[in-house]
């Protein structure tokens, strides 16, 4: 594993800090990277252009063998892997912007594709050891075996400390004996190799505890039997299906990670893993705008083609602008991560959220834009929208990836107020800390963090962000103020932190990226369009939500919530009423 990661751009921007040497220049690819690039996307499309049929994958809800096979040949298997065990050792950001060109031929591979590569191996890779990797990653590369990973259970679900999948020590102590169920596995059906999760007893302070452990399990072993696989409403050509596993023998050497440590595993692991599905949703957006214009390009209405209507332009605008902006969110924290040293896991799971969000809405306009056809099953737009649906629920809905964003910023400015608590109690010991943090709130009225030196076409749009940026940091303090410790119940709030947090970063990788271009020659005269257009409807958004943060209908929602629940139904019987 790499060393720890100790810096955040989304992190600090919770203190109201902007480290902009950290964004600013955006990312680039060296050119021997980007020529390798180019080689695997072009081996992909000839492929893909010959041999992959999305309608007919849709219609059979299984990817033929001849794509499973030719993706093998082409070496799409080890992608991510490195050359030492022969794979190929693409940076993150290589991968990613391969997946987004696997998404625009079909979901259910992509999605097939990214279950091995970026959750299914990936374990391996970060937590294996030498042995470990020796032996499972060079047939994991080949396609050999294709890999899953086994969190879900029918209780657990996004909490992922309720599982109830044990694995005990044998008396020999040469192996765990593992029992449970996961379920909604994908590649559960077709998978040789999986990382299942387990809980186990481990010595903590002289105390038995049960902590989570992630064992290597290969599912041709005795007593593992896979469920059939489930008819889903969308990205049918994946496979997914439940795993069973009756006295289950693992042996102590295909414990991954440190015994107890598997919630560590299972969290970096989903890190990455976001980011490929993230990148997954920048090929829809572009797939979708592509069907939209050739539809609106060719339909006559009222002696105009639709593409001219004011209404029709409002729904392209959009899907361009927030496309512009989940490439710019994606291939920032793709560049940071493969920069090494930067903590991204706020970045990606924001990432995450966009995207997921943005390819629903995009889907759900084509449709519209469409009419009628986009309800027909003869057309692909409805495949679009039923494929485009998975991803707001897989790994990690956006409900708990909006807590987690919201928590993991406020943890910062919680910590440092614990701390001034601390040093209020005892002035003279703590006269340091207080004198810092008068320094701090006499800058916050003087002089804030700013973006700076950013090209002037953009000027609103940085000041926008100084000023959003400066909101968010007074919320987080007068939250945590006003809530203590409760905070982690206070969902709304969190929800609305949240909110602005996951605009904010989204403006400043747009703005990094039109600010990079400019300085190095490149034209920004069709980028400019795109960052005002996201950039200021982003803003009334931060701003809304920071409104609403002491000025909302909370409490009634609460209350209509709860006598709903009491009933079970709406309470009211239109006219019916005696």
């Amino acid at each position: 594993m790499k060393n720890e990661k100790t810096v955040s751009f989304m992190k600090a921007l919770f203190m109201g800090e902007i480290h902009q040497e950290i964004i600013f220049p955006f990312p680039q690819q060296d050119p021997e990277e980007q020529e390798n690039l180019k080689l695997i996307l072009q081996a992909w499309n000839e492929f893909a252009n010959d041999s992959v049929d999305p309608v007919e994958i849709d219609k059979i809800a299984q990817i033929p063998d001849d794509v499973m096979e030719g993706m093998k040949e082409i070496g799409m298997f080890g992608l991510p892997i490195s050359d030492q065990y022969d794979g190929a050792g693409i940076s993150k950001t290589s991968y990613c912007r391969i997946f987004e060109e696997i998404c625009r031929y079909d979901t259910g591979i992509a999605v097939m594709f990214g279950a091995h590569a970026s959750i299914g191996t990936n374990g391996i890779v970060l937590f294996g050891t030498e042995k470990q990797k020796a032996k499972y990653l060079p047939r994991l590369a080949s396609g050999e075996y294709v890999a899953a990973f086994a969190l879900t259970e029918p209780s657990a679900g996004s909490d992922a400390a309720g599982i109830k999948t044990r694995a005990v020590l044998n008396e020999s102590k040469t192996a765990f004996i593992l029992n449970g169920e996961k379920i909604w596995i994908t590649n559960g059906g077709i998978a040789k190799v999986a990382t299942v999760f387990a809980k186990t007893i481990v010595q903590q302070n002289g105390e038995e505890k049960e902590k989570i452990t992630a064992f290597i399990v290969e599912l041709d072993s005795e007593g593992v039997t896979r469920g059939k696989p489930e008819h889903k409403l969308g990205i049918r050509g994946s496979n997914t299906a439940s795993l069973n596993f009756d006295n289950v023998v693992v042996p102590v050497e295909n414990v991954l990670g440190p015994i107890g440590k598997g919630f560590l595993v299972a969290m970096e692991t989903l890190n990455t893993g976001r980011l490929g599905l993230a990148a997954g949703c920048i090929g829809g957006m572009k797939e979708l705008l592509r069907e939209a214009m050739d539809h609106a390009k060719s339909r006559d209405q009222f002696q105009k083609t639709l593409d001219q209507f004011q209404l029709i332009k409002q729904k392209i605008a959009k899907i361009a602008s927030e496309t512009y902006a989940i490439e710019s969110i994606v291939y920032l924290t793709t560049g940071l991560h493969d920069k090494g040293g930067i903590d991204v896991s706020l970045e990606s799971a924001i990432c995450k959220i966009y995207g997921s969000e943005a390819v629903w809405d995009a889907s759900d306009e084509v449709v519209q834009i469409a009419g009628g056809l986009g309800y027909s099953a003869d057309y692909p737009y409805e495949r679009y929208l039923r494929d485009a649906r998975i991803h707001r629920i897989f790994e990690g809905t956006n409900e708990i990836l909006r807590m987690f964003v919201a928590l993991s910023g406020i943890q910062g400015p919680g910590e440092y107020l614990k701390n001034i608590g601390k040093a209020l109690r005892n002035p003279i010991k703590g006269f340091g800390l207080l004198t810092g943090f008068a320094a701090s709130k006499v800058k916050d009225t003087i002089v804030r963090d700013q973006l700076k030196n950013v090209c002037e076409e953009l000027k609103d749009e940085v000041e926008q962000f100084n000023a959003l940026v400066a909101r968010l940091a007074a919320i987080t303090e007068s939250v945590l103020r006003k809530y203590g410790k409760r905070i982690i119940l206070e969902q709304y709030t969190l929800n609305r932190i949240a909110n602005i947090a996951i605009d904010l970063f989204a403006m400043a990788a747009v703005i990094s990226r039109v600010d990079t271009r400019l300085k190095q020659g490149k034209s920004i005269e069709k980028d400019v369009p795109l960052a005002k257009l996201f950039c200021n409807e982003a803003a009334s958004r931060a701003r809304r939500e920071a409104r609403y943060v002491d000025r909302n209908h909370d409490k009634v929602r609460s209350e209509i919530a709860a006598f709903i629940s009491e009933s079970g139904k709406y309470p009211f019987e239109m006219l019916l009423e005696k």
